[in-house]
């Protein structure tokens, strides 16, 4: 095989496992709509179905904090997979990993949703974060199975690039631990600090 058909071949390789993964993300975020709803009565009158709305919030702000979640991560991962030029089985197998999660990620959400009012918030809560501080693991392991090997970065790259998106992993992963230890001392407090995070993501990183 020549060397420019042997190129060719590498980027489909990879091209391959960012579609199939935008697929999984695409199915996670839809799965998590499909838990908003409300049950059909007969009998409802225009105020009861008012109320019932009104009582949904928890499910719908679940929704809203899994969403902008979901969304960064699919912008981490494809800013992850623009820097390399090829994967191996490493990369496929910790990318599988973190997919597994994603594509899990309405169960987290749904829990969340349905014990926010409850007295069980806080293990709810500790749940939803704990989950996402799984998520960023995967990302790590992602990242790591992808700079053991020189080989599977894009030509080119730097030392400093490699060493800002390391960082950027890392500060994803403590800012993720730490809302689940404040989780343990206030939920409450561990869902805004989850929103002082977007900030930080969108705003800045």
């Amino acid at each position: 095989m020549k060397s420019g058909e042997s190129e060719i071949q590498l980027q489909k390789e990879t091209l391959r496992v960012e579609t199939f993964s935008d697929g999984v993300f695409c199915i996670a975020v839809t799965l998590l709509s499909i838990e908003i709803g409300v049950e059909v009565k007969n009998n409802a009158t225009n105020r009861d179905l008012l109320h019932t709305l009104i009582e949904k919030w928890p499910i719908c702000l679940a929704y809203v904090i899994s969403f902008v979640n979901v969304l960064l991560a699919w912008i981490g991962h494809h800013s992850l997979f623009k820097q390399l030029h090829k994967t191996d089985n490493s990369v496929m197998i910790t990318n599988g990993l973190l997919l597994m999660l994603v594509a899990l990620v309405p169960f987290p959400t749904k829990t969340l949703g349905l014990f926010l009012l409850t007295g069980a918030l806080k293990t709810a809560v500790i749940f939803y974060t704990a989950y996402f501080v799984l998520i960023s693991l995967a990302f790590r392991m992602v990242w790591h199975a992808a700079t053991r090997n020189g080989d599977l970065l894009i030509h080119g790259i730097t030392e400093s690039q490699i060493k800002q998106t390391t960082r950027s992993e890392n500060i994803g992963l403590v800012c993720n631990t730490v809302i689940m230890a404040f989780a343990f001392i206030n939920p409450w407090i561990a869902l805004a600090l989850s929103f002082a995070m977007w900030v930080y993501w969108i705003g800045f990183a």
